[in-house]
């Protein structure tokens, strides 16, 4: 493995660990209080840091020499199109329904967020549709794309969205009580496993 490699490696952990350490109350709180009146910025500001970091991130991976780890293109497009296209279209859905509060935007419009556990539409099939359409959308590219370097991304990306989701839960269970007991019970985090 190359320098570039190793650098892409802790570029994706660095940004794991800096967006989970900017959404942990130990340090947001703290955040929050300092920012006083401008405090409701504050996923604003999580949302431009993630998204600078995250295009940084992304250049820097198309931008370095990488093996291709196999060449049948018919079978890459076979599976990576479809699926990829399949996950940007559960992302973009997810992406309309809670883009203004992931971004911090909501705090432009003058509504009262709605705590209510969703349980409807992609909710019923899995309890975390933007995770399985990310899943889907970056294997799919993987696929099309099947370079050393995509592979880290993928992996680095799906055991961080596996830990994330794990706190979540935890988080989601606390929030809604025996409910969202209930619901984990009825329909698998991501994907139902046989």
């Amino acid at each position: 493995m190359d320098t570039n490699h190793v650098l892409l490696i802790i570029y994706w952990i660095g940004f794991g660990i800096v967006h989970s350490v900017l959404a942990a109350n130990i340090v947001k709180q703290p955040i929050l209080r300092s920012m006083k009146n401008y405090a409701k910025f504050y996923r604003l500001m999580y949302a431009v840091i993630a998204f600078v970091s995250l295009v940084f991130i992304v250049w820097f991976q198309l931008s370095i020499r990488s093996t291709l780890l196999f060449s049948q293109l018919w079978l890459r497009l076979l599976i990576g199109l479809p699926l990829s296209i399949a996950g940007a279209i559960i992302m973009i859905d997810c992406a309309k329904k809670y883009f203004l509060h992931l971004t911090g935007l909501d705090v432009f419009v003058k509504q009262e967020p709605v705590n209510v556990l969703q349980t409807t539409g992609l909710h019923k099939y899995t309890r975390h549709p933007l995770y399985l359409g990310t899943f889907m959308f970056i294997f799919g590219l993987f696929f099309c794309f099947p370079y050393t370097s995509n592979l880290i991304a993928v992996v680095i990306i799906v055991v961080y969205t596996i830990i994330g989701a794990w706190f979540e839960e935890k988080k989601l269970a606390k929030e809604f009580g025996e409910e969202y007991i209930n619901y984990q019970q009825k329909v698998p985090m991501i994907i139902k496993l046989w």
